[in-house]
């Protein structure tokens, strides 16, 4: 292992046209750097660290690099299994959540049985129970892990997103609770910024699809400086249509012209599947106590 990152560096820092001395300047002698590409050595954390600043890079990335640019497993095969469900390929569901169950035997890996418990989550979801038959089964295997956990890391952050399909509103929203305290610690960190964004927006949909209008606020107002930070236009548009529906709700506001021209740049950038779905929410929530003109313009 050592070996061969070492040598994964070597390739790094020539691609970058620099020489040994350059890259262990202030770092390490240069004849310990030379053995760590020749794999005779393997520096502290804190050197190694130290080298992917100076070559503009970090270590998810050099171990993307070591991996000849292969995800690593638990990753790939999250990947798939969300995606064959979006597609609903459901027989693809099913063999990625035995895999995945597999390797948890084999390894003993807890990541692995979350991710076989995803799998059979969607199948359930979608009417296709298999080995498990009902989401509660689901969220009874979650809800004490993550109660468990006394520091939350961007593990558990991104397990509860994953599984909130599976829990019921008070759950949700107490899981959603703990997720805003933990957040704290992050707020410097850039990259779990989209994480805590889509987490704190999907408990806000499940406190609106219960009419939890105030709830629901709480988390849209927690979820929108976050969509601006991380300059995703998709996910800010969404957080406003929903924290306009909510504020309208809660007769903050009876101004639908904000609301219609966020709908309207979800048609203009073609996500259509989006714009529907808010658009069943709009009526579900906003048919009553509107002007007709408002109704008609969504």
């Amino acid at each position: 292992m050592g070996r061969v990152l070492g040598e994964t560096v070597k390739r790094i820092r020539k691609s970058k046209g620099m020489n040994q001395s350059d890259l262990a300047g202030g770092i390490m002698s240069r004849s310990n750097l030379s053995r760590f590409e020749g794999g005779k050595y393997f520096p502290g954390y804190d050197k190694l660290i130290l080298i992917l600043d100076k070559l503009e890079m970090s270590l998810e990335e050099l171990l993307f690099l070591h991996h000849d640019y292969a995800q690593p497993v638990k990753r790939t095969l999250h990947l798939t299994l969300v995606e064959a469900g979006n597609r609903y390929e459901f027989e693809k569901v099913r063999d990625v959540s035995y895999e995945c169950h597999m390797l948890y035997k084999t390894t003993r890996t807890e990541a692995f049985y979350h991710l076989y418990l995803l799998g059979q989550g969607l199948l359930i979801q979608y009417g296709h129970g298999d080995q498990i038959r009902q989401l509660s089964e689901i969220a009874d295997y979650i809800k004490p892990y993550l109660l468990g956990v006394d520091t939350w890391y961007l593990y558990e952050f991104k397990l509860l997103n994953n599984f909130l399909f599976t829990l019921n509103s008070d759950d949700a929203i107490f899981f959603g609770l703990r997720a805003v305290q933990e957040f704290n610690k992050y707020h410097c960190f850039a990259e779990s910024r989209t994480i805590q964004q889509h987490l704190l927006q999907n408990i806000s949909n499940i406190c609106l699809a219960e009419r939890n209008y105030e709830k629901s606020l709480f988390f849209l107002t927690k979820a929108l400086p976050l969509a601006d930070k991380t300059n995703l236009l998709y996910d800010k548009i969404v957080t406003l249509v929903l924290y306009e529906i909510t504020v309208i709700c809660l007769k903050q506001s009876q101004d639908t012209s904000k609301l219609c021209s966020y709908l309207s740049i979800l048609q203009q950038l073609d996500f259509m599947d989006s714009y529907h779905a808010l658009m069943v929410v709009c009526r579900k929530h906003l048919s009553m106590g509107l002007p007709p003109v408002s109704l008609h313009m969504l």
